[in-house]
């Protein structure tokens, strides 16, 4: 078994010689955890449920289900051939709406970080990227879609006129299949085998293994794995995703209760008649450090001393996942105040916290947000500083959105500065659309604060530090360029 940031080296490395390079990838248990046919049955069923479409194809994937891994072989074939055939005279639209509510709703939480990583190293050295599936292309499709793969080679239905004929078209993608594939796209871009990387989990696709130059094991099968140490093959085990474990369910379970108790204590001390400010900055603080060690998160911090040199002051931050509000509060500690959406204050879990700490609701469907201009002024004139995250809501990898004005707008209003922080990796722990908690080096850049003076075209300064975070989270040497606001 081998590091993932050491074979990414290697591929930075290698020296294929003339001509182009082809990385070809597996879907299952290579790019995503687990199998993309098992949330493509379930929305099968459910689409069959709703509409009494495809009712026999979602009976047929519920079989496929029920025999878990072991659609191989002879095994594959038939499962493919009476798929086609349940499929006659439907709709190919119906299936690429499954496939996309599919991976919006279980596959898109399950792509590897490790996966995402290597693409982008195999991107960064200039070698072009295809997705070699025995899939369909209605699941393999939106992967290869949100991670910029070039090309896909997968099992293809045979459609006529928008419609399902019953029919495959062979060779199917699999086994032998796969490696006839790769030829083929080989003989298109003037690449060769030897050149050529291959990234798997089974041993049935060892013809295509056996014939690259570069074959790589991932999550390897038991017997791929004895296969890879005996020909001396890299192996790489990605962790980031995947069944949970016990500790896992025991972390979140945690982090929950940490929430409900902080609400509580927070709501006695009111009761009380504790200052409201010191009963805010405790609860931030207890929800940040008890809440982040049931987490399991640790921190690498890039411009620490940037978080206090100058306060109040707007802090700005990537949305990459629900943890981002555990991870600011670790960080910021005191005398600041969220702006968030509106239904966040009726969330059971988080809601009753966030009403208690004078969290700024922003309701987006209102056009007229005068009054939440006015309460974020009136918070920075009392000395606290908001939080603001101005993409508004979060991408499945985290990639950035495009940012609104509002932060930029109230800096230069209130005379305060903006200070950028930039979340690298808090999707790790909670991925968009996961339920369960894992443990987490998140890592954080804190960039020089941008003077309010300095901010002379609200919206070409947006766009400048927009792009710095693009270039900072897709390079991470950008972080030693300089801010500079847009005239």
């Amino acid at each position: 078994m081998i590091n993932i940031k050491s074979h990414i080296h290697d591929i930075a490395c290698a020296r294929e010689g003339a001509g182009p390079t082809v990385a070809f990838f597996d879907l299952d248990r290579t790019l995503i955890a687990g199998y993309s046919l098992v949330p493509f049955a379930l929305e099968s069923a459910k689409a069959g449920a709703r509409h009494g479409e495809i009712r026999e194809s979602a009976t047929l994937l519920r079989d496929a289900l029920r025999n878990g891994n072991k659609t191989r072989g002879g095994n594959y074939h038939k499962l493919i051939h009476r798929l086609a055939h349940a499929l006659t005279g439907r709709s190919e639209d119906t299936l690429e709406k499954i496939g996309e509510r599919a991976f919006k709703n279980s596959i898109a939480r399950n792509i590897y970080r490790e996966a995402i990583e290597l693409v982008e190293a195999h991107r960064a050295a200039g070698h072009r990227l295809v997705m070699v599936t025995a899939a369909t292309r209605y699941q393999a499709g939106p992967v290869a879609d949100v991670l910029g793969i070039d090309e896909i080679c997968c099992t293809q239905l045979e459609v006529q006129d928008g419609r399902f004929t019953g029919k495959t078209i062979v060779p199917l993608c699999y086994g032998e299949g796969k490696a006839l594939a790769a030829r083929r796209v080989l003989k298109q871009r003037g690449g060769t085998l030897k050149r050529s990387w291959f990234y798997s989990d089974s041993s049935d696709d060892l013809p295509l293994l056996r014939k690259v130059g570069h074959p790589v094991a991932v999550n390897p099968s038991e017997k791929l794995a004895v296969h890879a140490r005996n020909k001396g093959w890299p192996q790489l085990h990605f962790s980031s995703r995947g069944l949970p474990g016990i500790e896992q369910v025991a972390r979140t379970s945690l982090v929950a209760q940490s929430v409900l108790a902080t609400a509580a204590i927070g709501a006695v001390s009111r009761r009380l008649g504790g200052p409201a400010y010191s009963n805010a900055n405790r609860m931030t603080r207890m929800l940040g450090d008890i809440g982040s060690g049931f987490a399991g998160l640790e921190f690498e911090i890039d411009g620490h001393h940037n978080l206090h040199r100058e306060r109040p002051a707007i802090f700005v931050f990537n949305h990459q996942s629900l943890m981002d509000s555990l991870v600011l509060a670790h960080l910021l500690r005191e005398d600041v105040v969220a702006m968030c959406k509106k239904e966040m204050a009726d969330n059971p879990l988080v809601g009753p916290l966030l009403r208690q700490v004078d969290t700024i609701f922003v309701d987006r469907s209102e056009k007229d947000q005068s009054e939440v201009l006015k309460r974020s002024l009136e918070v920075l004139q009392s000395g606290r500083s908001l939080v603001i995250a101005p993409e508004g809501t979060r991408s499945t990898l985290g990639d950035i959105q495009p940012f609104k004005h509002g932060a930029f707008l109230l800096a230069r209003k209130a005379g305060v500065p903006i200070v950028p922080i930039v979340l690298h990796n808090v999707k790790d722990a909670l991925p968009k659309g996961a339920f369960l908690l894992r443990p987490a080096t998140i890592r954080v850049t804190v960039l020089e604060p941008i003077a309010a003076e300095s901010i002379r075209s609200i919206r070409g300064s947006c766009r400048e530090l927009e792009d710095r975070y693009c270039m900072l989270l897709g390079n991470s040497t950008a972080a030693a360029l300089p801010f500079s606001a847009t005239a």
